[in-house]
């Protein structure tokens, strides 16, 4: 099924696909639906794992790049919005419930409508503030490495190091040389990024550089 899936996609030939696991989430309606029987199993981690590599081999042979974990484009059209996420940029979200990132800085919008809706008239402005968490220099290092590693290129030393002022050696030597030992990520000419091996354990990886 998933098979035909792929090939009923490619058959459109988008410019981009996104292809992730599916994750049933404790609490959800959908996973009370699963349980109660009312889906098909979802398929085990061997399973789950062969999916994964025939995405990737299935789409190199149309034309699409892996450039993330759980994404593909054409060439020159891998999506900047996601990117900006996973590399650190700024963003901003409008409107009820939408996330933002400024200056080391995350916050987020209320979530209830009528809650926003009267904060948004009395104050007259777009960012009515639920959330507000100031990352700090470690949680910054941290977001760098565990979002930079899903990104097929890795991470770079140089943009580590301009960005914190400290080398990434110096502050996860013992991981990185601990992971490029069991063959779970490689060093490229500038960086290091995960391996084959490694982005099928990618979630234990990335793990490792919470400090």
């Amino acid at each position: 099924g998933w098979q035909e899936n792929l090939e009923e996609a490619a058959a459109w030939d988008p410019e981009h696909i996104s292809a992730y696991s599916l994750i049933l989430e404790p609490g959800t309606p959908f996973s009370a639906m699963y349980e109660e029987g009312k889906f098909p199993p979802l398929p085990d981690e061997d399973a789950d794992r062969e999916m994964y590599h025939y995405t990737g081999s299935f789409l190199a042979g149309h034309g699409y790049r892996q450039y993330e974990i759980s994404n593909y484009a054409k060439p020159g059209r891998e999506c900047r919005h996601n990117i900006g996420y996973w590399t650190g940029h700024p963003y901003l979200g409008f409107g009820i419930g939408a996330a933002s990132y400024m200056e080391g800085t995350r916050f987020s919008n209320v979530t209830d409508l009528n809650t926003y809706l009267s904060e948004l008239e009395s104050e007259r402005c777009c960012f009515i503030h639920t959330e507000l968490h100031q990352l700090s220099p470690e949680e910054q290092m941290e977001e760098f490495m565990f979002l930079g590693l899903r990104m097929t290129e890795g991470v770079r030393f140089r943009d580590f190091e301009n960005r914190f002022h400290k080398k990434m050696y110096d502050v996860y030597g013992v991981t990185l040389k601990k992971h490029i030992g069991q063959g779970l990520l490689e060093t490229t000419e500038d960086g290091v990024r995960l391996t084959e091996r490694g982005t099928d354990v990618s979630n234990y990886v990335l793990a490792d550089y919470l400090l």
